[in-house]
């Protein structure tokens, strides 16, 4: 193996040999499997930055190489529960990973559980230009260049968003989630990524027979999935400041060595005296989302045996981020 690993994500520890095969089985660097707790990271030898082959103008190389990420990670949301990682947040040196991953297995077994049987999918709605603009020929007869190129824009503009909105009506309620970031830009096209349960995609279905007839009488839908929800719930690797650690070990009020135990119970004392709903004289809301980061950052640091304060403050350190739970 490499000095460097790429996280691809985490599934149940018991399924996770025959994922790893069916995975590794596709092409793309080799691989290897990390257990932890009830977990497994499905790992990958870290490539050459793509920026290495940017500069090379290596333009097909690269492709080359997403494409294949993309299939391993399609391949790991088909195979059952399955918690992706942002392939562009989630490469660290080999021998940080197994302490990483330990430290956090509870949180990433709770993690997978709320979020590792959901798909994403891309909703695109395609039409032609002369659905809209054909009814308004006679409209756009006579005009100048620019007063025609303007009220042409104008029209698609308001196709666009007509059909934006009745495809984002249609799905609310119906899928568990709706992204923000929107997977086409083109004059005469839609899309919205959505999230749904493993095998939800007939809510899709439904949401776009019940939007208005006149607004999809000449429409194509395409939908794109299933796909792992890197939308709405990846896991990924943060840096964290030998600064912050600092300051969260003296917010929390700790010793210089403490279990993990103690950490709960020292966070549970604070958490009471400043949780808004407290009446006491402490009661603050911005110190109580100050102590609960502190507390989350050095739960994910200390693993399952003691962590002592001389072997964190002072360094930089990393971080697992896990999807907040549903």
């Amino acid at each position: 193996m490499n000095a460097d690993l790429r996280m691809l994500g985490i599934a149940p520890g018991g399924d996770a040999g025959a994922l790893l095969a069916r995975m590794e089985a596709l092409p793309g660097p080799p691989m290897a499997l990390l257990r932890a707790g009830g977990v497994a990271a499905l790992m990958q030898e870290a490539e050459a930055p793509a920026q290495a082959l940017l500069l090379a103008r290596d333009r097909a190389g690269l492709l080359k190489r997403l494409a294949a990420l993309q299939r391993r990670l399609e391949a790991g949301c088909m195979a059952g529960p399955f918690l992706p990682a942002d392939p562009g947040a989630a490469t660290l040196p080999a021998e940080t990973w197994p302490a990483l991953l330990a430290a956090q297995a509870e949180a990433a077994a709770r993690a997978l559980a709320d979020h590792g049987g959901t798909h994403q999918w891309d909703v695109i709605l395609r039409w032609s230009p002369d659905s809209v603009l054909g009814p308004a020929r006679g409209a756009l007869q006579g005009l100048g260049r620019a007063a025609m190129a303007a009220t042409v824009s104008g029209l698609l503009a308001e196709a666009r968003m007509a059909r934006l909105a009745a495809l984002r009506a249609a799905l609310t309620g119906r899928v568990l989630a709706v992204a923000e970031a929107a997977p086409v830009a083109e004059d005469t096209a839609v899309g919205l990524t959505v999230r749904v349960p493993a095998g939800g995609e007939a809510a899709i279905e439904a949401a776009l027979f019940a939007m208005p007839g006149e607004l999809t009488a000449d429409v194509a839908a395409d939908l794109r999935g299933p796909l792992p929800p890197l939308s709405f719930a990846a896991a990924r690797v943060a840096a964290v400041p030998a600064d912050a650690i600092d300051r969260a070990w003296s917010l929390l009020e700790l010793p210089d060595a403490v279990a993990p135990a103690e950490l709960q119970r020292r966070w549970r004392g604070i958490a009471g005296r400043l949780h808004p709903d407290h009446t006491g004289p402490e009661a603050d809301p911005g110190r109580f989302a100050e102590a609960a980061e502190a507390y989350r950052l050095l739960h994910s640091l200390a693993g399952a045996g003691e962590v002592r304060r001389a072997a964190l403050v002072g360094r930089d350190a990393c971080r697992l981020l896990l999807p907040e739970a549903l």
